[in-house]
């Protein structure tokens, strides 16, 4: 038996591993947001399928794949030099991303998410981060034979079907970027400590012909290219995520009104006419009668009923539309009259519109 090194660099590689684990686990739970976010018609659901895609991509090929090329990097045999296999390298990248696919897409699908489902799906998930963990490492060439104690192996395995047990519950029920950020934390610590605990049970037996060429890629060779294919993956996974951004709406369009596509009179207030709109719009007051403005208390009331400031008239009048007229930003507020528009300043919210208003519920 040989003496391995795991950290030849010391912590550069263990750091960088961790960070692409989180990396990938965190941009993993922001696409299942995504796909939990689509409804059940069949457009929604090619939706929610493209975006559990992209959490595989995320989380089997950044946090798992590449976390664990970039700790190898740092694994040194004495007496041996090492080459990967390019073959089964990248067939280690494809059962990553596939097994983490095939448990999310059973977790993720479905009229809604159960606990039931993400029992199922965890132990295949991990199942899968175990083969992409030891066909990456039958991988390795070395001048000898590469074997795992089973003990090592066994609570590996433990590991990764918790772990993914974990990170399907977290990509399915959490929320939000403080709840998102410690769930990838958590993660990415449980994706390392799989990967190193496997790592501590490897044995090599060098053969008795003593230091031999090996074939296969350098591992040094592997830091460009995992590099390379980490930040365009990540550069598109933001891109993806950054398109889902809700737009800015207007308060119009928080009230519900939509504005008719025929001419309307130029406000610099936000009052529209009602005949010009569309969607919930308030009943008039009924009474006949109408009403002054509001009292704010008994003091103004008793020096002059001074009225509340959302019914103060503008005193510096540009215009004037007849009809019935509704202010988005005022609820209830109905009247029937020609209202004085004003050069107001932009953050102004005061308009005439005094003469009736509807009782408040």
């Amino acid at each position: 038996m040989e003496h391995v090194s795991h950290f030849t660099y010391g912590w550069i590689n263990p750091i960088m591993a961790f960070g692409f684990a989180f990396a990938g686990s965190i941009l993993a739970l922001m696409c299942m947001t995504q796909a939990r976010r689509q409804d059940g018609t069949v457009k929604s659901a090619r939706k929610r399928i493209r975006w559990i895609a992209l959490a595989a991509f995320a989380l089997g090929g950044t946090a798992i794949w590449m976390m664990h090329f970039t700790a190898m990097i740092g694994f040194k045999v004495i007496d041996s030099d090492i080459g990967y296999d390019p073959l089964k390298t990248f067939l280690s990248l494809v059962a990553s991303i596939g097994a983490v696919f095939f448990g999310l897409l059973v977790a993720g699908t479905g009229r809604r998410n159960t606990v039931a489902k993400i029992l199922m799906a965890g132990p295949i998930t991990g199942i899968g981060v175990v083969i992409m963990h030891y066909s990456g490492m039958a991988a390795i060439n070395v001048s000898g034979r590469i074997s795992h104690e089973h003990s090592y192996f066994i609570a590996s395995v433990v590991i990764a079907v918790v772990a993914a047990t974990a990170a399907l519950f977290c990509g399915m029920y959490l929320d939000g970027w403080r709840w998102q950020s410690g769930a990838a934390i958590i993660m990415a610590a449980a994706i390392c400590s799989m990967h190193f605990t496997g790592m501590a049970g490897v044995r090599v037996q060098l053969a008795n012909e003593g230091r031999n060429s090996v074939s296969g890629i350098d591992p040094i060779m592997l830091i460009l290219p995992i590099l390379g294919v980490a930040t365009i993956g990540i550069i598109v996974l933001l891109f993806a995520l950054m398109g889902t951004q809700p737009k800015m709406v207007t308060k119009r369009e928080q009230f519900g009104i939509e504005v008719a596509d025929e001419e309307v009179p130029p406000t610099s207030t936000g009052a529209i006419p009602v005949d010009k709109l569309r969607g919930p719009q308030p009943r008039p007051n009924r009474q006949g009668a109408p009403k002054p403005g509001r009292v704010r208390n008994r003091s103004e009331r008793a020096q002059g009923h001074v009225p509340d400031q959302r019914t103060a008239p503008i005193q510096a009048p540009m215009g004037s539309h007849d009809g019935p007229l509704i202010v988005p930003d005022r609820p209830g507020a109905h009247g029937q009259r020609s209202f004085q528009q004003a050069d107001l300043e932009r953050t102004a919210e005061h308009f005439d519109i005094t003469p009736r208003q509807t009782p408040r519920r």
